[in-house]
């Protein structure tokens, strides 16, 4: 069987794990390179964060369990890239063949992957575009309506931003949530709004932004995925009547 010829030896690009039962990335939530500890305590804490579907997808909550699955993770992307020299055949009798294609559901989750990056920043940067605008956010009344409807929506998300974003990105979700606090734009369902599970657009900026921002930066997909999965989705009902 294969192993990593060392914990404590960084391959290349870093180490990295994913939970796709769960909806957890490494490199959302730790960025590039963390130690194979840290990573392992960051998979270990949110398994145990979801212990339902731990169960149902059988996640073990055991520490040791939690370090062989992200050895072995780590040793499969090497074995894909011929990154042999990171590795070591324990003499198990099952080594792995250096020639390894990567499956249908390996290519369907890095899809998936790049679809997530790509409508975080088609979000970002319609904020962007409103704020070097410097027009005016949309009436308080209105901004209070869409925050409502987000709160009542099964596609907010809600936790750390570091969840589901790398620190880049963070940064900038941070910067632009001080920009709203220097203006003063509050919603009273603020603690209640997070992140759209759909458009991976952080909702407490959002809800203020003027629709001719969004609109462009909205793609068919995520309006027809809106449509279908939104309860009542502010965005779908503004951009049908305009």
């Amino acid at each position: 069987m294969q192993r990593l010829l060392s914990r404590q030896k960084q391959v290349p690009n870093g180490f990295t794990y994913r939970m796709t039962q769960l909806n957890w990335d490494s490199r959302r939530v730790l960025g590039l390179h963390p130690s194979f500890d840290t990573l392992v305590s960051a998979a270990l804490s949110a398994r145990k964060a979801h212990p339902a579907k731990c169960a149902q997808y059988k996640l073990s909550l055991d520490r040791a369990a939690v370090e062989m699955d992200v050895e072995m993770y780590n040793v499969k992307v090497c074995l894909v890239n011929g990154w042999t020299d990171y590795l070591t055949d324990t003499g198990g009798g099952d080594t792995v063949p250096l020639a390894v294609r990567r499956s249908p559901q390996q290519e369907k989750e890095d899809a998936a992957a790049a679809t997530v990056v790509k409508k975080l920043w088609a979000g970002i940067a319609a904020n962007k575009d409103w704020i070097g605008s410097g027009e005016p956010a949309v009436p308080q009344e209105q901004a209070d309506a869409r925050a409502l409807t987000c709160s009542q929506c099964p596609q907010n998300q809600k936790g750390d931003w570091t969840t589901w974003f790398t620190s880049p990105a963070v940064a900038v979700i941070q910067r632009y949530m001080t920009w709203l606090s220097d203006k003063k734009l509050s919603t009273p369902n603020d603690d209640k709004i997070q992140m759209c599970a759909v458009c991976f657009c952080p909702l407490a900026y959002k809800v203020h932004t003027p629709l001719k921002f969004i609109k462009p930066n909205t793609s068919p997909e995520v309006y027809a995925e809106l449509r279908d999965k939104g309860k009542d989705c502010w965005v779908v009902k503004e951009m049908e009547t305009t």
